[in-house]
């Protein structure tokens, strides 16, 4: 664990220095990670990590759980519930992108299909993505689509709507994305930061004043459990 990126090379006896052990243990310690071909030889006297770590790196990031994998369950139990299109998108710079969707049993149309990318001024989904990027990129966005706009949705984006959005954790849009579709999303987080939202998208003329409530509660419950979910599966952010 002493080997990192700022610090790739250790002498026998720089590393019995800095763990506190007698030369004999170290140059033991070391021989045995030269057989097991972890550590080689940069020089006479320094040592390096092997190329074999990268593998064991990659290994263990397959042990991982995804976003997908830990969100799937619970977008189908939640789709089973309303029966209604289940969606989470990412933010990768100024667009948003489906990563994952799980159809309603009912005919419905919508555009935001896997890997399709969608500004982020359209749609609850990334509208609670755009809420939540760093401040920085949030109102170089925001600057971006105010100067000439077409979309009414667009013009009315602003810092004080966007912090809203941050701070009650969700968003609703009607008609942003597809004409005639209501939705709403909700952020998904990991260690304290949001990695993805989570939305359902339903024809309007479904859902009354009272099933919209409820799929707006039953989404935000919903991407808590995701996120706590995630904390426990060993995720990591990309």
């Amino acid at each position: 664990m002493c080997f990192s990126s700022e610090r790739p090379f250790w002498t026998v006896n720089e590393l019995s220095e800095e763990l506190d052990v007698s030369m004999s243990t170290m140059y033991r310690y070391v021989a045995l990670l030269r057989e097991v071909g972890l550590l080689e030889p940069a020089s006479d006297n320094l040592y390096r990590l092997t190329r074999r770590i990268i593998g064991l790196a990659r290994a263990a990031e397959s042990g991982r759980s995804s976003l997908q994998e830990v969100s799937l369950p619970i977008m189908t139990a939640l789709r089973d519930r309303f029966n209604e299109t289940v969606l989470i998108a990412r933010r990768n710079r100024n667009y948003a992108y489906c990563v994952e969707r799980v159809e309603s049993l009912q005919p419905v149309r919508l555009q935001f299909d896997r890997g399709q990318p969608m500004s982020l001024h359209r749609g609850a989904l990334a509208r609670v993505l755009l809420s939540n990027a760093p401040r920085a990129e949030r109102d170089r966005y925001l600057e971006s689509i105010q100067g000439g706009a077409a979309e009414k949705n667009a013009k009315l984006l602003t810092i004080d709507s966007l912090n809203e959005v941050a701070r009650k954790g969700y968003a609703v849009s009607v008609e942003e994305v597809d004409e005639g579709i209501w939705g709403t999303a909700a952020a998904i987080k990991f260690d304290q930061q949001v990695v993805a939202a989570l939305g359902i998208a339903a024809p309007i003329y479904r859902l009354d004043a009272s099933q919209r409530d409820r799929i707006i509660e039953g989404v935000r419950q919903a991407a808590d459990e995701i996120s706590e979910k995630l904390t426990d599966s060993g995720f990591i952010p990309d």
